[in-house]
């Protein structure tokens, strides 16, 4: 995300900024849906792990 920050510093029209805060919205979502994944399979696990008992 670093990076897409620097680059929108950078930015010289209305266009390129456009394109690097829809790029930095998809890594937000990404990353988002990533923490989303290990949240339910993090809660998969503990059920499985209750069960067993």
């Amino acid at each position: 995300m670093d990076f897409l920050h620097k680059k929108l510093l950078q930015a010289t029209t209305k266009d390129q900024e456009d394109k690097i805060v829809d790029w930095m919205l998809a890594e937000a979502k990404l990353k988002q849906d990533e923490q989303k994944g290990r949240q339910i399979t993090g809660l998969t696990i503990n059920q499985s792990k209750s069960t067993d008992r």
